[in-house]
């Protein structure tokens, strides 16, 4: 969650037939990405007040706050603030930059797959320095896709399945050709997408060199890509 406050200051005042003071300022508050992309709903609101006579220094503090989307880039980003004095006419405009550390994901202008390691457990995000298991214990990967073509509202639609073989002999062991679909859309863009897979070795399995071939598609711009990773049963 990001909180933004500020205060209004230097606005006209009116006067009504009764000599009583009012001001009215109107207010939006917008957030931009490094590459000037909108991140989130712009926030516009009006502030219409009355004025007492011990008012004359006020300056009203405002506040706005917003949950910056989850896989967000890292970057240097910026709140605006824009101001419109409806009395006057007058306008005012202030950028606060912000600086936004997310996960590293290389961009890429087609379909493909980053960050790929392998985990001891579903909940881990480190890679395992050595990529090995004992038989029977369940064996776990995370990567991320990118490049994939985005539609209407952000939406986006990938899917990707995975083979096993067995590197002695080029065996195959085991085919998923579609082990999850995800499909989403969301105001600010999503330029990469997790993913996870697991497999769960027999106790019996043969010790030795196992790869993974991950297969990656992009529904809606029609492409696809492999990938191989290679794990032991020791």
């Amino acid at each position: 969650m990001v909180f933004v406050a500020f205060r209004i200051g230097g606005y006209q005042r009116s006067k009504d037939k009764d000599d009583k003071e009012s001001l009215k300022v109107s207010w939006q508050v917008e957030v931009f990405d490094f590459d000037n992309v909108p991140v989130v709903p712009p926030k516009k609101e009006l502030l219409a007040a009355n004025l007492e006579p011990q008012d004359k220094e006020w300056m009203p503090k405002l506040r706005h706050d917003f949950l910056l989307p989850e896989l967000a880039d890292t970057g240097t980003y910026k709140v605006v603030i824009s101001l419109k004095d409806e009395i006057a006419g007058a306008a005012a405009k202030a950028e606060l930059p912000f600086k936004v550390r997310g996960w590293a994901v290389e961009p890429s202008d087609r379909l493909v797959v980053r960050n790929f390691r392998f985990v001891r457990s579903e909940r881990d995000g480190i890679g395992l320095k050595v990529p090995a298991y004992r038989a029977g214990d369940p064996v776990w990967g995370r990567f991320d896709m990118t490049g994939y073509k985005l539609g209407p509202g952000n939406q986006f639609d990938v899917a990707y399945g995975l083979e096993v073989v067995r590197d002695a002999d080029n065996r195959t062991l085991y085919t998923e050709p579609e082990a999850a679909r995800l499909q989403d859309k969301s105001f600010y863009r999503k330029r990469y997408a997790p993913g996870v897979l697991n497999l769960n070795p027999q106790a019996d399995t043969a010790k030795g060199s196992y790869t993974i071939v991950l297969r990656v598609r992009d529904n809606l711009g029609g492409q696809t890509a492999e990938s191989r990773h290679t794990f032991q049963i020791e």
